[in-house]
């Protein structure tokens, strides 16, 4: 399956799943929403709602989509 992420969204997603993975969940919420805010294409707006969704993030108070 090839992403429809660039790079840049590539990078900020392994921050933000490097916050998940060390607890700090809220971080992760605040950088995937804010990420999904900004993503230009509905491509990318899908695929970060997608790893919301695999990491239980949506209904997180932090997460704004």
């Amino acid at each position: 399956m090839q992403t429809t992420l660039n790079k840049s969204q590539m990078r900020a997603v392994k921050i933000d799943l490097q916050h998940y993975n060390n607890g700090n969940h809220s971080a992760a919420a605040r950088g995937l929403s804010a990420l999904y805010r900004s993503a230009r294409k509905t491509s990318q707006q899908d695929e970060i709602l997608k790893l919301a969704m695999a990491y239980s993030l949506l209904n997180h108070p932090d997460f704004y989509a």
